[in-house]
């Protein structure tokens, strides 16, 4: 009986853990999209916010490393990261209805030597609702980017995407869920 006691506890001390940092989270969003919108007191008592957060996982034989990102609505509140040995993630938020939308490209070496890179596009909007879309591919490939294309692309999109390139042997696996404004995006990076 004490076992299951203390398994309860360190239950509701996670929950509460992960609220107080959900709340912490809400508040650093909030106060970020008041300041860059020039918000006054009573619109930002109205604001509606738009938060996602995005899961990196690297499963390459290299480091990932960032080549380009491009932010087409949104501001961030922990930037993409640099680098990614094995996980990390970031944050943004925005106001309702703009949301958010962005893209980000990494590149590494695959496990046969080859320099490969792996694009990310990820929106949570009113007018598209959430959306992933992604690429991989040679790294080549992705050094004059249109971003255009990728929105383009990114907006007829679903909710889920697991791009494959055949001749490197890369491909990645991610997903967009949440709701009520608050989105997730797990994305495994694969070479």
């Amino acid at each position: 009986m004490a076992s299951f006691q203390c398994e309860k506890k360190y239950a509701i001390d996670v929950q509460t853990d992960c609220s107080l940092k959900a709340q912490e989270l809400f508040k650093k969003s909030k106060a970020l999209v008041v300041e860059k919108e020039h918000l006054d007191n009573d619109a930002a008592n109205k604001l509606q916010i738009v938060m996602v957060e995005g899961i990196l996982k690297n499963e390459t034989k290299g480091t990932l490393s960032i080549m380009d990102s491009k932010v087409f609505a949104g501001y961030f509140v922990k930037q993409f990261p640099n680098t990614i040995s094995t996980s990390s993630d970031f944050f943004m938020a925005d106001m309702y209805p703009k949301g958010v939308k962005a893209a980000v490209v990494y590149s590494a070496t695959n496990r046969f030597g080859v320099e490969c890179a792996w694009l990310l596009a990820f929106a949570d909007t009113e007018a598209t609702g959430r959306r992933i879309y992604a690429e991989c591919g040679q790294k080549g490939k992705f050094d004059n980017i249109n971003w255009e294309n990728i929105e383009k692309n990114l907006d007829e999109s679903g909710a889920s995407t697991n791009p494959r390139d055949i001749l490197t042997m890369t491909s990645l696996y991610a997903s967009i869920a949440g709701s009520n404004g608050k989105s997730a995006i797990n994305a495994i990076f694969l070479g």
